[in-house]
């Protein structure tokens, strides 16, 4: 689990802001970093977790454009991947889980007849209250012939700390003190 959660911590450093003059007022509330998030390869970013066994005719990739902090405003950059030739139409929508507000980008516009191999791109903003570990969820829906299938895949996000209470467990079954703890010393 600790490895899992290292792993993801690091989804956190990325480099890249997007440019769209629809958000750029809200942006001077965080830090901004300077490569146009559109300009990134999907190869660098975090496939998003569906409980689904069975596979879409799309995947979902995801970054973070700097460490969540609490307080602060964070963008997360989602990847749409078709991965079939005869989509009709892909659409979703995305939610914050307690703790994580969504401010924007709660829906995924439905794009009509996406090209297999293009990449479709999204960005939700959230806002974290507290340390801890949020999810962001996100159901695409992708309609084919005759059938609609919809996938609901969860994002990680890691804020300040995490869970400082678990890392202290962690210390003490480590046979190091917790943060805060008294030390014997002989």
């Amino acid at each position: 689990m600790m490895v899992a959660l290292g792993l993801l911590a690091g989804c956190g450093s990325s480099s890249g802001s997007g440019t769209d003059p629809a958000t750029s007022k809200s942006k001077k509330t965080h830090t901004q970093v300077a490569t146009d998030s559109g300009e990134r390869a999907t190869a660098d970013m975090v496939a998003g977790v569906s409980p689904s066994k069975a596979g879409t005719p799309v995947a979902l990739k995801f970054e973070l454009r700097e460490l969540p902090q609490p307080g602060q405003l964070l963008d997360v950059d989602i990847a749409i991947l078709p991965g079939a030739p005869a989509i009709n139409r892909i659409y979703g929508k995305f939610q914050g889980a307690e703790g994580l507000d969504l401010v924007e980008g709660g829906e995924l516009p439905s794009i009509d007849k996406p090209a297999m191999g293009s990449i479709i791109r999204h960005v939700v903003r959230v806002l974290p209250k507290q340390d801890g570990i949020f999810t962001v969820s996100a159901t695409i829906s992708v309609d084919v012939a005759d059938d609609s299938i919809s996938r609901t895949y969860s994002i990680p996000v890691i804020v300040g700390d995490g869970l400082t209470e678990q890392t202290a467990r962690t210390e003490v079954a480590e046979g190091r003190p917790a943060p805060g703890a008294a030390v014997k010393t002989h």
